[in-house]
């Protein structure tokens, strides 16, 4: 059944540390439904211990978080019944055939969607046959996306999809999920370096800096505040440069 609540995830106040050492230190933001809201920061800002909270792997030290009405810590099974994640690294056992992967995906979604998993793997040109261990980079990412979408989630959560990827790949991966965005309008939750993607794709932006949200915004709402202080609208890429090296001051 379709969530009323617009707000498909709500962070507020988001603390966790390993250790001594504060990792998100005050995280709070909401990802309105079908939109796709990107998380930006460098290696180590925190971007992945951010998705863990999110996705019920880590539990808070501080603040609160819903994803879909669930609090993740607490109703993590529930939860990943409604959820979509293509990780960083694709994690299918390399012996596995594709059809062993939709097989053993199928089986744990109660929304599976054959006739779309075939059709996907038709357009990315993936045997099911083939080994993963076979599979070219782009083609594991392409499988990742391929597994996510055919449980037809409410949230998609995309950890640096196209790390790794030659530019054809990371263009026919963003084809793809546009495509999906276009046809079903799946909320997404983004985090990346690729930022020419980002900026093509995000509805609004984050960018976090030592565990913190030091800029948030849509893409031309960052555009025209930097245009005010550089007199020329920058691309995403300068504005998230100038912000993690000088705190946001032009």
């Amino acid at each position: 059944m379709d969530n009323p609540v617009e707000d498909v995830i709500v962070v507020e106040g988001l603390v966790h540390s390993f250790s001594r050492e504060r990792v998100l230190d005050g995280v709070s933001f909401t990802v309105k439904r079908g939109s796709v809201f990107a998380v930006l920061g460098r290696n180590g800002a925190g971007k992945t211990t951010l998705v863990q909270c999110l996705l019920g792997q880590l539990e808070p030290r501080a603040g609160t978080l819903t994803v879909l009405g669930r609090a993740p810590w607490r109703e993590r099974a529930k939860l990943m019944q409604e959820v979509g994640v293509v990780p960083e690294a694709p994690d299918a056992p390399p012996a596995w055939r594709v059809r062993d992967a939709l097989a053993f995906c199928a089986r744990l979604s109660s929304c599976w969607d054959w006739n779309e998993a075939s059709a996907r793997l038709k357009r990315f040109g993936i045997p099911v046959m083939r080994r993963v261990s076979e599979l070219s980079r782009g083609q594991k990412a392409q499988l990742q996306l391929c597994l996510a979408l055919s449980a037809r989630p409410r949230l998609l959560v995309l950890d640096d999809p196209v790390l790794g990827l030659d530019a054809v790949a990371r263009r026919e991966l963003y084809e793809e999920l546009i495509r999906d965005l276009a046809d079903r309008g799946t909320t997404v939750l983004l985090t990346s370096h690729d930022l020419d993607g980002v900026e093509r794709l995000a509805d609004e932006v984050a960018i976090i800096s030592g565990g913190a949200i030091v800029a948030r915004g849509t893409v031309e709402e960052l555009k025209n505040e930097w245009f005010g202080r550089l007199g020329n609208y920058p691309g995403l890429e300068e504005i998230f440069v100038r912000v993690v090296r000088n705190g946001g001051v032009a």
